[in-house]
């Protein structure tokens, strides 16, 4: 019988638990020729609440989970719900970025989901957070140390497109790679819901949300109507739109319905047009 006092090893079935006891240091750095600041293992640290500015009518709130809200001009045109701190910290697995990789490597193929809590002790893995000295800009970074991966993405805004994603995937060691991947964002509100509508009934927005794919590139987020208790009709003529750079032959999804086919190998199929739920 062992003290309890002794270390033991700790087992995910029968993959050992990965355990990380890096020190949370700070430093400035260079990156394309601008100024950030870098905490490096930020895994190791509560949670922490950032807001990135902007020049024009942006405003964001992320959490180092990488759970946000943000929107233009005020709450009430939020792109994702507008919530306080605890609850966007929180809500990092269905809201905002979600990146899901297969990664093929010496004839194994394996699921990683960088920046998730679902498989932590699975991977080695660092965590960083880098912000510029502006405040306008912030990048998320998780290098994985068994495939030799590192992932990273980072958010900014344009006055014309409004808010800019981009991301990044750096094979760190020798090893050839096959890759397949599905990175975007999840939980979008279409145009013309308030955060007071939003907050108190979220389950009757999404009875009124639809999307549709055009161009086969431009993912446009309305209502079916503006939601109302007026006996009048009451169109909805405005609507938030999404569309990506970067990658060729992709199939585009609208919904994060089709996320459980992918992490097992599924496939996937391009979504065209979907109703009456969360996307």
């Amino acid at each position: 019988m062992k003290n309890n006092s002794e270390e033991k090893n700790i087992y995910l079935g029968s993959q050992p638990l990965n355990t990380s006891n890096h020190s949370i240091t700070g430093e400035e750095v260079d990156i394309n020729g601008e100024r950030y600041f870098k905490i490096s293992n930020t895994d190791q640290m509560r949670p922490f609440f950032m807001s990135i500015v902007s020049h024009s009518d942006h405003w964001m709130f992320i959490s180092s989970t990488g759970g946000l809200s943000a929107g233009r001009i005020n709450s009430d045109h939020a792109l994702f719900p507008y919530y306080t701190d605890d609850k966007i910290t929180e809500a990092h697995e269905h809201t905002g970025s979600k990146t899901i990789l297969l990664v093929e490597q010496e004839e194994k193929t394996f699921l990683w989901e960088p920046f998730s809590s679902n498989y932590q002790g699975v991977y080695k893995v660092e965590r960083n957070i880098y912000k510029n000295t502006y405040g306008n800009k912030v990048l998320f970074e998780e290098i994985n140390l068994d495939l030799g991966i590192t992932f990273s993405y980072g958010w900014s805004s344009s006055e014309q497109f409004g808010f800019v994603r981009n991301s990044k995937i750096k094979n760190s060691n020798s090893l050839n790679k096959s890759i397949q991947l599905i990175d975007g964002i999840q939980n979008l509100l279409p145009y013309g819901v308030p955060e007071g509508l939003q907050s108190g009934s979220s389950n009757l927005v999404d009875a009124y949300k639809k999307c549709e794919l055009e161009a086969d590139i431009i993912g446009i987020y309305a209502l079916s109507a503006i939601i109302s208790d007026k006996a009048e009709p009451s169109e909805a003529l405005k609507a938030n739109l999404v569309f990506s750079l970067g990658l060729e032959n992709k199939t585009i999804l609208l919904s994060s319905k089709q996320l459980d086919h992918f992490r097992k190998g599924l496939g996937i199929k391009q979504e065209t047009d979907k109703r009456l739920k969360r996307i």
